[in-house]
């Protein structure tokens, strides 16, 4: 699998973690992967080393790219994926949101024909919208393969760690696991202590 997408429900649902921690699962089994931003919300700017990337970056300790500000990303994603690198796409804001002139996250994970990883929160409600979102990336044309639970409280009780266990039974997109609220602060020796629990395909 040469290109991955990764995107959130809404904004904050900790999709850039979530990122970090498929890229560094993908580093571990001697992928030679890299991870992309192909654009961001409008009016958002981010130094390099602050942004999206720039954590990924710590987290993993692998070099990103930036190609919000370029002409054709999905253009450079491809040459990416055909020199025989690992792309994993971040998208920005959430998965409905256009990015790239009218297109969404979803749209753009079809027009690649990229498995589309949905990341969502942990708050009251979570199970729905994640219900929805992957019927409406399914509806896009996108390829769902999996749901990650991001920002886990640290004091969840066994009934919210399991909660997005019922999004895969209710859209059979499987359930990769959920990460800790507040590790994205970590640092990158922590960090893969926590996302060891993180379970990909093993044909990625």
């Amino acid at each position: 699998m040469n290109i991955i997408v990764v995107s959130g429900l809404s904004t904050g649902v900790g999709k850039t973690t979530a990122a970090a921690a498929i890229v560094s699962v993908l580093k571990a089994r001697g992928r030679d992967v890299v991870p992309v931003k192909i654009a961001r919300l409008q009016g958002i700017q981010a130094a390099a080393d602050t942004g999206d990337i720039g954590t990924i970056e710590r987290l993993s300790g692998i070099r990103g790219l930036d190609l919000s500000g370029t002409a054709h990303p999905l253009a450079k994603v491809r040459e990416l994926a055909e020199e025989g690198k690992t792309v994993v796409v971040e998208g920005s804001g959430g998965l409905s949101i256009p990015l790239l002139r009218h297109q969404t996250i979803a749209d753009v994970a079809a027009e690649l024909e990229a498995p589309l990883v949905v990341v969502s929160g942990m708050a009251e409600g979570a199970v729905s919208l994640a219900v929805q979102a992957v019927r409406f990336a399914r509806l896009c044309g996108a390829e769902v393969a999996g749901v990650i639970g991001g920002k886990l409280p640290v004091d969840a009780d066994l009934a919210t760690r399991l909660k997005l266990m019922e999004v895969s039974n209710k859209t059979g997109a499987p359930f990769f696991g959920s990460l800790p609220d507040g590790i994205g602060d970590s640092a990158p020796e922590e960090f893969w202590r926590y996302i060891k629990t993180v379970t990909l395909p093993s044909h990625w």
